[in-house]
């Protein structure tokens, strides 16, 4: 109760002054069970615990601002204690390294960094303990073909120790195996709108370099389009599976990307702008007749206020399929249908906005609150929206990286 007092307040002279004699008691029975357990011939282990246990109890008096006093000769027992428990832990650690226990060899070294950072090797042990297991089951799978899970367990090995062993080449030679090489050929659109398959390329492929994932590798645009030169396909003829593939080889390529804009649409809105029945709020002067003193009154002046409405859409539906070259296969093929709007709904009044309220629906004015405040998120509402051009970049945008986050999945699912 005194800690607690002190943890609200560290001014509390008194919680200091009880914590101080009911403390030293507290601490002096916990530095008892140490001795205890120490002469009592239990557990190394347990001692030692005991007296780290008194020591965080004094630790925590201490930064409440209360001094407990541990008599020395409770110190010099457990330094003693404690070299010979470590000298145990560092024995059962190599024999548990020894049988390739690595999991109990890890938390037995990870004990002894915890008593004694500088004990020995037991840090460098603990890294092996933990690192081994990691790069022979890296090894397995890549002697397996299982480059992707190869992959990740020699990263984490390189992580924590980029010298361990042959880790470093070992997870190069995975990612050099199991990296899929894809040619992204120039996509083809049925609108008569050109451009509209370039910037669903260009999208495509910042979609699929900006994955983070080190398996996909994209062949530079300008070797593709080199290499399309050379062999006077012209960008805008390779449409079909055999000249892909053909291109793809040429290339260097593991598979191919084409697609294909189905279908685009623009749809921006016509305004639309209605005319509205509300009242304009005054307040009259008037005399109590009785009592002879004035008093406000309010009243409703019929108006008219003006709601615009304006929407603007595109829709996009694009098709694409990737091809292996080394099998021939399709790997996917796919639609991807996207859509993005905006639209703009706002009143104006050209009298005191403050003062406007709506019409009810039985014809008299609405002064209620949730009236008013509808009313007035209308006058106060954006009057500006993304125009079609900027919907039609978003648009192509998300159609592209949909697609390169599919074709992505597919390739950590389907290639090795």
């Amino acid at each position: 109760m005194y800690l607690q007092a002190l943890q609200r307040d560290q001014r509390n002279v008194e919680a200091k002054i009880g914590l101080k004699k009911a403390g030293q008691q507290v601490l002096s029975d916990k530095l008892g069970e140490f001795f205890r357990t120490l002469n009592a011939g239990g557990e190394k282990g347990a001692a030692v615990e005991g007296y780290l246990a008194a020591k965080a109890y004094a630790d925590k008096a201490a930064r409440l601002g209360v001094g407990l006093a541990i008599p020395e000769h409770y110190r010099t027992d457990f330094e003693r204690v404690k070299g010979e428990y470590l000298v145990e832990l560092y024995t059962t650690g190599q024999k548990q390294l020894e049988k390739q226990e690595f999991k109990a060899a890890e938390a037995t070294f990870a004990r002894i960094a915890a008593l004694e950072p500088s004990y020995k090797d037991a840090t460098s042990l603990q890294n092996i303990a933990y690192l081994e297991p990691l790069y022979r089951a890296g090894k397995d799978h890549l002697a397996s073909g299982q480059y992707r899970q190869a992959y990740e367990e020699l990263s984490r090995v390189v992580t924590k120790d980029a010298s361990f062993k042959d880790a470093s080449t070992l997870r190069q030679e995975a990612l050099s195996k199991g990296q899929c090489s894809i040619a992204v050929l120039p996509f083809t659109s049925t609108s008569k709108r050109t451009d509209l398959a370039a910037k669903l390329q260009a999208y495509s492929i910042a979609g699929l370099t900006g994955s983070g994932d080190p398996f996909v590798k994209v062949v530079d645009r300008e070797n593709i389009e080199r290499i399309l030169e050379e062999q006077r396909l012209g960008l805008s003829g390779v449409v079909d599976e055999q000249t892909a593939v053909r291109v793809g080889n040429l290339i260097g390529a593991q598979a191919v990307l084409m697609g294909t804009v189905l279908d685009y649409r623009e749809e921006p809105g016509k305004p639309r702008v209605s005319a509205k029945d509300g009242f304009e709020t005054y307040q009259v002067r008037q005399k109590n007749p009785e009592t002879g003193e004035f008093y406000l009154v309010t009243k409703y002046k019929q108006v008219r206020y003006i709601e615009n409405y304006q929407e603007n859409k595109v829709v996009a539906s694009v098709s694409y399929k990737l091809v292996s070259l080394e099998t021939g296969e399709v790997l996917m093929s796919k639609v991807v249908d996207a859509t993005e709007n905006d639209h703009i709904y706002y009143a104006t009044y050209d009298g005191n906005k403050d003062a406007l309220v709506p019409r009810g629906a039985n014809g008299i004015a609405d002064a209620s609150d949730h009236g008013r405040r509808e009313l007035r998120t209308l006058l106060n509402a954006p009057r500006e929206m993304r125009s079609v051009a900027v919907l039609s970049s978003e648009v192509l945008r998300k159609a592209g990286e949909t697609m390169a986050n599919q074709v992505q999945q597919d390739l950590a699912s389907k290639l090795p």
